[in-house]
């Protein structure tokens, strides 16, 4: 009987530290896709106009390697806008700024901010997107 107590106890134990441990380690993800008129991100918007710099910030959280974050502007047939496309290289968790600039070559309408996290095998771990409209 007493055996049997300490491999109940045992067993209990195992599984509570399976599942503490399980709770503290988190995949790499992307937390968030935020846009903004400036590079620091303080003044989030999704409209911008001609002379604008679109700014995204691509936040990678969990993760224990590297990464690449590509980012790109995109259009409502869901075309990338020409010179929009940036790849940008996080070793550990951080943030991957991006920026574009808005100009009268850019017509009027609505677009997307598409951010891809890439892991070192080439596969896509997460993405987010965020509507943006260029407004005349």
């Amino acid at each position: 009987m007493k055996n049997q107590n300490i491999f109940n106890f045992s067993a209990v134990l195992a599984v509570a530290l399976f599942v503490l441990l399980g709770c503290n380690a988190g995949t790499a993800n992307m937390s968030s896709l935020k846009t903004s008129t400036d590079k620091e991100g303080k003044t989030e918007t999704t409209t911008f106009k001609d002379g604008d710099t679109l700014y995204a910030n691509a936040i990678v959280s969990n993760n224990p390697g590297k990464v690449k974050v590509k980012l790109s502007l995109v259009d409502s047939k869901g075309a990338t806008v020409p010179g929009s496309e940036v790849s940008i290289d996080l070793d550990g968790s951080g943030t991957a700024n991006y920026h574009v600039a808005v100009s009268e070559a850019l017509p009027a309408g609505s677009y997307k901010v598409n951010a891809d996290m890439i892991n070192e095998a080439g596969e896509k771990k997460d993405s987010k997107s965020v509507n943006v409209t260029i407004a005349e």
